[in-house]
């Protein structure tokens, strides 16, 4: 029996392996199989478990799988700052361990699902960080809707995520990488030993999730300060 107390870490690390797992073993099995990667797969792989994640470990520590979300969350108040250095840890641990799987299982085809760069089509490390920035804002955001409308993020909230995490993976993945998330960069960039891009999901999920959270503050602020006026003061 696992202690109360450890499973939302347990949670976290679970989540973020299965979300590496499959998201990163998508990459390289459609690339060992078809020669280059699937976006739809990928795509639709990545969105599929990130929506089972969020409603198998939501109820037991948010399911953040995501450093950078797990910091926005603290920064506005909705997990205690006591749980950001465990959450973290258990993440990056969970993301090694999905990594190290599949470079085991599948092979070390398409830089183990490492998220990167298409520098074929021209796509700059610059390029693909502001479109890294831009793909977390819009995630964050989906997040933070879902979270506060009705029935909650772990309900219809489960899929919306997964939708426009999947969207996102499909359109861009390709493109910039589509990490949108540390935690989903870091297991395959240690299973494949190259560092030299990881900087972009490293720091690009942190901007634009903290872009997202300042201007959802901001917006809550301004509806705070116009709602007296608009009830008659």
């Amino acid at each position: 029996m696992i202690d109360r107390s450890i499973k939302p870490y347990v949670a976290e690390f679970a989540g973020t392996f299965l979300l590496v797992l499959f998201a990163a073993g998508a990459v390289v099995l459609t690339a060992r199989i078809y020669g280059d990667p699937s976006p739809v797969v990928c795509g639709l792989s990545s969105g599929l478990i990130l929506a089972v994640i969020i409603r198998l470990f939501g109820p037991l520590s948010g399911a953040h799988v995501n450093p950078a979300l797990t910091v926005a969350l603290a920064c506005m108040s909705r997990v205690r700052w006591a749980v950001v250095p465990g959450y973290v840890i258990a993440q990056l641990a969970g993301s090694a361990a999905g990594g190290l799987a599949v470079l085991w299982a599948i092979g070390d085809l398409a830089s183990v699902g490492a998220n990167v760069p298409n520098t074929a089509i021209g796509m700059t490390a610059g390029g693909a960080f502001v479109l890294e920035t831009i793909l977390s804002f819009i995630m964050m955001a989906t997040i933070l809707l879902c979270g506060d409308a009705e029935g909650g993020i772990f309900d219809a909230g489960a899929i919306r995520i997964g939708a426009i995490v999947g969207l996102e993976v499909m359109l861009f993945g390709p493109i910039s990488g589509a990490a949108m998330s540390p935690a989903r960069a870091f297991g395959p960039y240690l299973a494949s030993g190259d560092w030299s891009t990881f900087w972009i999901y490293g720091v690009g999920p942190f901007v634009g999730i903290m872009a997202a959270t300042i201007s959802w503050r901001k917006a809550e602020d301004w509806r705070c300060a116009r709602s007296p006026t608009r009830n008659g003061g």
